[in-house]
């Protein structure tokens, strides 16, 4: 019995020791695999493309012609021709005032030249012989003329007792009725708005005063009529600087041979100061704007880098990076504000979209 006690005491020592060994050994299922995060982006290529120098502002039309017409002699109002919103033309008569006063006068004018013009006649040297003095002929002269003066004096007053057009257009405003007396001379009787052609004034900073010229064109716009895009051109650009607002005139002139324009309608203009073309551009939201820079991120092999650039002209949700990028550089546009650099990426957009086709 007592010789299997040293084997009893080693065996116990042995069971131990690997039961130790054991307990001391890692587990493989409690190793865990690190998670690495990759931040989902929208992409594009870089691309080159074509953008403008659009100065933005409003306008309200205006005709280039009008014209109030006014009664160059008084008396009743026979007839009105013509109603507010009708076309006339030059020279159309628009309404008629009583001239038979007017028509006496004439007479009585015609009568008095054929008189003075009998006597004079009567009067001047027949086969050399002298009728009267020369002073007292002199005289018979100068009154033929003042009497022919007078005739025509009268033909004018009957001749403006018709109101007539000096301006083709359209009829504004009517301020006269039919039966009633003129309120006195040079009074208004209609206004007449001509609308074939229409002009807006706009006034721009001091600094394009070198990027405008006479010819140049513009777009406008008018909310009232859809919104659709009006060409336009420059017809007089002022050479004179208001000091106060540190701006000059410009004139732009619209054609309205469809009638669709109206005087007093309010435009949306967009002038065109300049253009770069073949330059690079990416859409305005991939931009990053601080205080201090500017940036944008651009993909290489699923990294992202930040890269500070310097832009030029902006037009219609692009602008123009002046800092030299290489071509097919991926642009990111969606995403960027989760990233920093060398941030992990996974680009989601399958399609390799250009600056060009989303300008497009």
């Amino acid at each position: 019995m007592n010789h299997l006690l040293p084997h009893i005491y080693l065996m116990t020592v042995l069971t131990c020791t690997l039961f130790l060994s054991a307990c001391s050994e890692p587990q493989a299922d409690e190793k865990k695999e690190e998670v690495v995060y990759k931040v989902p982006v929208e992409t594009i290529i870089l691309a080159t493309g074509n953008i403008k120098n659009t100065y933005k502002t409003t306008a309200v039309l205006e005709a280039k012609s009008e014209s109030k017409v006014t009664n160059k002699v008084t008396g009743m109002i026979k007839s009105i021709l013509v109603e507010e919103g009708m076309n006339v033309k030059q020279g159309q008569i628009l309404a008629e005032i009583d001239d038979e006063s007017y028509q006496l006068e004439y007479e009585r004018a015609s009568i008095d030249l054929a008189s003075a013009t009998a006597e004079y006649n009567r009067s001047k040297p027949n086969k050399g012989k002298q009728l009267i003095s020369v002073k007292d002929l002199e005289k018979l002269e100068f009154l033929v003329k003042s009497r022919r003066n007078q005739l025509k004096i009268t033909e004018i007053k009957v001749r403006d007792s018709k109101v007539r057009a000096p301006i083709s257009g359209v009829i504004a405003s009517r301020s006269v009725k039919a039966g009633n007396m003129t309120s006195g001379q040079d009074s208004e009787m209609f206004h007449i708005v001509a609308l074939d052609t229409l002009q807006g004034v706009v006034y721009l900073p001091e600094a394009q005063m070198n990027s405008v010229h006479l010819g140049q064109k513009a777009s406008l716009r008018f909310p009232a009529n859809g919104d659709k895009a009006i060409s336009a051109q420059i017809v007089l650009v002022s050479p004179i600087i208001d000091t106060q607002s540190g701006t000059f005139k410009v004139t732009l002139q619209v054609n309205n041979n469809t009638g669709n324009l109206k005087p007093g309608m309010f435009a949306k203009v967009a002038l065109t100061l300049d253009e770069h073309k073949n330059i690079q551009v990416v859409p305005l939201k991939a931009l990053l704007v601080t205080d201090s820079e500017t940036s944008l991120f651009v993909i290489e092999d699923n990294i992202a880098n930040k890269i500070v650039v310097k832009t030029g002209y902006e037009e219609a949700g692009f602008v123009e990076i002046l800092t030299p990028l290489d071509i097919d550089t991926q642009i990111v546009v969606v995403g960027q504000q989760s990233l920093k650099t060398k941030s992990l990426v996974t680009v989601i957009n399958k399609a390799h979209t250009t600056s060009e086709e989303v300008a497009e």
